[in-house]
């Protein structure tokens, strides 16, 4: 990954400090709070990782360790040319980069050369997306057969982090009917009752890589969100269907967004289509009507297509797909047809 950085970079020398960039280039994670941490990457020469020495160094880089006595910017300024441009990455402390201003650095920012890089995932990063969403499906089976009347939207939403073993990829939404009209629902204590719908927004890690899938089940019988659940599916297939190789992002959005407003939901589908996703669940790949970007081979996203309405409740059907050079494949599988998703209690 790293010469794949340095063949991208626009600048001799960069500096990377967001704690995901870091694990994406030498696969390991450091959670470093206030202290710095400072991965040195000059084109033309092999990286530095700056470290304090209250985490263990790696042994697949060369590292330079310091303690809180000593000063961390000072000693990584020691490696860098001066006379040359620095990127930097846009995580890093306004306090560690006051020093490099004050000392007339050519400054230059490092993010989107970083994006770009993990926009594009490699086949084995594809095939790890594909191994975690399998996951996901076996889990989503589970937490489906746990569906029972009087059980509530936060004993749900735990037995989701349970059955991922604790690692879920982002806090669990379990919301029941009329909770659904938030599409950021936190669980509460509200319990299942005959007539509604469940809606289930999870994700787990499996070897460093994120999965992500949002299912509605029906209990009972609820004519108005059936409604609404047909024509969020149609949308969120439209949206596949439109996934093809050299086509704006925004055709994706809009494929979803044409069928819901075709049917007189327009207003209450109020967010994008779907967002990146690899090692970090949401990563930046904007799927929206703002994003002519054009799909390429080794793009991962979320298809998302969502209706919300207050006092009523909603739907949002989410699947995840990678480009293949022989187009878009869904990584998950999960029932999502309408005669699927019906709870027998």
């Amino acid at each position: 990954m790293i010469k794949r950085l340095q063949e991208a970079m626009m600048t001799p020398q960069m500096i990377v400090s967001d704690a995901f960039m870091i694990q994406y280039l030498i696969n390991e994670h450091y959670e470093v709070g206030e202290r710095m941490i400072a991965l040195l990457i000059r084109k033309n020469d092999e990286p530095i990782l700056f470290l304090n020495k209250l985490f263990k160094k790696p042994n697949t880089i060369k590292c330079i360790q310091f303690d809180d006595t000593e000063d961390s910017i000072k000693l990584l300024m020691q490696h860098i040319q001066e006379n040359q441009a620095l990127a930097l990455d846009g995580t890093f402390q306004f306090r560690f980069t006051l020093p490099f201003i004050q000392e007339n650095y050519t400054l230059e920012n490092a993010s989107p050369t970083l994006e770009s890089l993990r926009r594009i995932k490699t086949p084995k990063e594809m095939e790890l997306l594909f191994e975690a969403s399998q996951e996901n499906d076996r889990v989503m089976d589970r937490v489906r057969q746990e569906i029972k009347l009087g059980v509530s939207e936060i004993e749900l939403a735990e037995k989701v982090k349970e059955f991922h073993n604790k690692n879920t990829s982002f806090e669990p939404i379990v919301v029941f009917t009329e909770n659904i009209a938030d599409p950021h629902g936190i669980p509460t204590n509200r319990t299942l009752t005959e007539n509604d719908v469940v809606l289930v927004d999870m994700g787990g890690m499996v070897n460093n890589y994120a999965s992500d899938m949002t299912r509605a089940f029906f209990v009972g019988d609820h004519p108005e969100l059936e409604a609404i659940y047909k024509i969020v599916l149609e949308a969120n297939k439209a949206a596949i269907e439109a996934v093809k190789i050299g086509a704006p992002l925004s055709s994706v959005d809009k494929a979803a967004r044409d069928v819901i407003t075709k049917h007189g939901y327009g207003e209450a589908f109020i967010h994008r289509t779907g967002h990146g996703i690899g090692i970090e669940c949401h990563e930046n790949l904007d799927v929206s009507s703002t994003n002519d970007t054009p799909i390429e081979v080794g793009m991962c996203f979320s298809i998302e297509p969502g209706i919300y309405i207050e006092g009523l409740g909603g739907i949002r059907i989410e699947d995840l797909v990678c480009v293949h050079e022989d187009g878009v494949h869904v990584l998950n599988s999960y029932d999502k047809e309408f005669d699927q998703i019906q709870v027998i209690l």
